[in-house]
């Protein structure tokens, strides 16, 4: 169960932070869980050609690779907002979170095993 909270400079129109919500789930589904995925998109004061993207994604430890996850999330992710909005490597920021199982309740229940969701990367 990633959340994913994405800062992205203000004035985007709507239909451009909807394909940053699609791709951003494709690229969860791709390196971190395949489902149960949370997408957040919110416009941050920027100047009128800046393209800084923040984004910070809050995962449940025990995949393994983490590393490996973060930068192949990154890469995905980059290129993603470089096509969309014009984002450059050093305007954009990743950052990861973790949290325990029990510290999240998604649908009232508990969340799925990281067996049944986590692709191999």
């Amino acid at each position: 169960m990633p959340f994913v909270r994405v800062d992205v400079p203000e004035g985007l129109d709507r239909a451009t932070k909807a394909r940053l919500r699609t791709g951003l789930h494709d690229c969860i589904v791709k390196t971190w869980f395949k489902e149960h995925i949370w997408i957040a998109i919110q416009d941050h004061f920027a100047d009128p050609n800046e393209h800084m993207v923040m984004l910070s994604v809050g995962v449940r430890p025990g995949r393994g690779k983490e590393a490996e996850r973060t930068q192949k999330l990154y890469e995905l992710a980059q290129a993603l907002f470089e096509k969309e909005i014009g984002t450059q490597p050093k305007e954009f920021i990743l950052t990861m979170h973790e949290f325990e199982q029990h510290m999240c309740v998604s649908g009232g229940t508990g969340l799925p095993s990281l067996e049944e969701g986590t692709p191999d990367i």
